[in-house]
């Protein structure tokens, strides 16, 4: 009874612990990735405070899956060390509980915020990034007609040696690579735009082409992440300053319509994108992508179960240092939670380039072995000691 009620206390100080240090962790990481879209989420503002608030949230899965495994093993740190400087741990054990009795809570919560995270990485935030990619650029499209009517114009960039349709039809208008596109619009109606120009620039702004339509009939695809223009009435010309300034050229309509991308990759498959079950039919299928949907499968698993693979380590090392210095104690467990994480991108890179998902594995084997190490040798002294 006295070791069930020990072990209670421990749990929900545990939990609580791990729920503040999570929330703090989840607010820097957050931050970070509103920094690194700033862009959208302003133009999400201009459009409602609401629709920055839902573009934001779309964000909070993807800092969550690293904020919950890493807010777990600073709690294990700061509560197991604690708990062994104020001579809690060495008291339980002179009663002749061993490590596999009070370090249950640690296990049990390790083992459910596990779970938590594998469904994070696996289906959540991937679901969530793509949600927010789909409204990115529904934000981008629905400014397009406030950009032309407030700026004039908008401009593309062209992604150079692309095999995209439109990439190559406009690079066979130029003798020069075209690496920006600048559009303007005479005037707006739902589906249809009037006096168009498209300007063909070069390197450093330059001026190589001008394109002027009468009209164009304007589409998205599904994602809204293309703008579609099939233009009528075209006349072609160079600028004034190339060398052949004399071309000019006009016809009815353009034989294919030209296509601008609002987001990058906005018509590639994106397997960063996609949920759990959709991978796993990825991964068994012919197409180009479904090795990559195997890495992904196989860092969500190792990525999800890290709290349960770490706290076997993390655990034996928080108690014997935490006697000594808690400041140590917690440097050396932040520098061994990095190192793993650090270490997979790398062995995910090699098993790109060896074609071995083992490798992935690596850093819960060594977790799992020198953990079980550990956790067997400091029990023994426990044991030995108690006697």
């Amino acid at each position: 009874m006295f070791t069930k009620i020990i072990n209670r206390h421990f749990f929900f100080q545990l939990l609580g612990m791990t729920i503040l240090i999570t929330f703090i962790l989840l607010g820097i990481l957050l931050y970070g990735n509103l920094v690194k879209h700033d862009e959208y989420l302003l133009q999400a503002m201009s459009v409602s405070p609401y629709s920055f608030l839902q573009l934001s949230s779309l964000l909070i899965p993807y800092a969550l899956s690293f904020a919950l495994p890493f807010g777990f093993m600073l709690a294990l740190l700061l509560c197991y060390g604690k708990w062994s400087s104020s001579n809690e741990i060495l008291a339980l054990r002179s009663l002749g509980n061993g490590i596999f009795s009070w370090g249950m809570p640690c296990f049990i919560l390790s083992f459910l915020v596990s779970l938590i995270s594998l469904y994070t990485f696996l289906q959540w935030a991937p679901m969530s990034r793509a949600e927010f990619d789909q409204k990115k650029s529904a934000i981008v499209w629905s400014n397009i007609n406030l950009l032309l009517e407030t700026e004039k114009e908008i401009e593309f960039d062209l992604e150079q040696n692309s095999t995209g349709l439109t990439n190559k039809n406009l690079a066979t208008l130029s003798d020069e690579p075209i690496h920006r596109v600048s559009l303007s619009v005479g005037s707006m109606e739902q589906n249809r735009w009037s006096n168009v120009r498209i300007l063909l620039l070069g390197e450093n702004g330059i001026l190589l082409r001008i394109i002027n339509s009468q009209s164009a009939k304007i589409e998205r695809n599904q994602l809204n992440s293309q703008l579609i223009l099939n233009l009528k009435n075209v006349d072609f010309e160079s600028a004034i300053d190339s060398h052949n300034s004399n071309l000019f050229v006009s016809f009815e309509e353009w034989n294919k319509p030209i296509i601008f991308n609002l987001t990058p990759n906005g018509n590639n498959l994106n397997v960063k994108r996609i949920g759990f079950f959709e991978l796993l039919e990825l991964s068994s299928s012919d197409n180009t992508k479904k090795y990559d949907a195997k890495v992904l499968i196989h860092k969500g698993y190792v990525l999800g179960t890290s709290s349960l693979f770490l706290s076997l380590v993390l655990l034996p090392i928080s108690i014997t240092h935490g006697r000594k210095e808690t400041i140590s104690n917690l440097a050396i467990g932040i520098f061994l939670s990095v190192l793993y994480y650090s270490s997979i991108t790398l062995l995910e890179e090699f098993s790109f380039q060896y074609s071995n998902l083992l490798f992935l594995w690596i850093p819960n084997s060594l977790c799992f072995i020198i953990g079980t190490y550990l956790l067997y040798k400091f029990d023994k002294v426990g044991f030995s000691y108690s006697k």
